[in-house]
């Protein structure tokens, strides 16, 4: 599916938010996902290892998937890998445009080795940073609407918030899809959320 995703012109990026895997050899899974939900839809139709799904309709051009599917021997491979001892993956899982997978694992520094080291060798890591877990219940993060945090997002992958900065609003706007008026609102917003939680108003 993050291949299909990749090449897709209409399905620009998803997250998997929620699991549940269950010992029958399935897994369940919610996906968060910006773009078009028809041809999304069609693949998982479409693959031997879909077992159900159900999507909501697009809202602001992101929609929600639940899908219950097959465990395949790659699945295994990686689930096997972190599915250890102390480790515990933080969602959102994020699966980039360039193939690449973004996670926060929570573990002693024994299990996230042995994670790493023993991946199937059709996948490697990369540990980008390493430190105490500081996400707080109830961030400002978690205050966000879904378009907020979507500006937000963009904005960080462009370069907006770089020094120096390397975005623009006009990059943010491209990426949403809206005018640089509208992004401009969205991000304001978001930062005046976060500003307020920090100084606890």
């Amino acid at each position: 599916m993050h291949a299909f995703e990749m090449e897709h012109e209409r399905i620009e990026r998803a997250e998997l938010r929620h699991w549940n895997m269950v010992l029958d050899d399935t897994n369940t899974f919610v996906f968060r996902v910006r773009g078009d939900p028809d041809p999304f839809g069609a693949k998982l139709e479409s693959r031997d290892a879909t077992i159900s799904y159900s999507l909501t309709p697009a809202s602001n051009g992101v929609f929600y998937c639940c899908v219950r599917e097959r465990a395949t021997e790659s699945d295994e491979g990686y689930i096997d890998a972190f599915a250890r001892g102390t480790l515990v993956v933080i969602p959102p899982v994020r699966f980039n445009p360039d193939g690449t997978t973004d996670l926060t694992l929570v573990g002693t520094p024994a299990d996230v080795n042995a994670a790493v080291e023993e991946l199937p060798d059709s996948m490697r890591a990369d540990v980008r940073s390493i430190g105490p877990y500081r996400r707080r219940v109830g961030s400002a993060a978690s205050r966000l609407t879904d378009r907020q945090r979507e500006a937000v997002a963009a904005a960080v992958e462009c370069g907006y918030y770089d020094s120096p900065r390397d975005g623009s609003v006009s990059d943010v706007a491209a990426d949403l899809g809206v005018a640089p008026s509208t992004a401009a609102e969205h991000l304001r917003k978001a930062e005046a959320t976060v500003m307020r939680q920090i100084l606890g108003r």
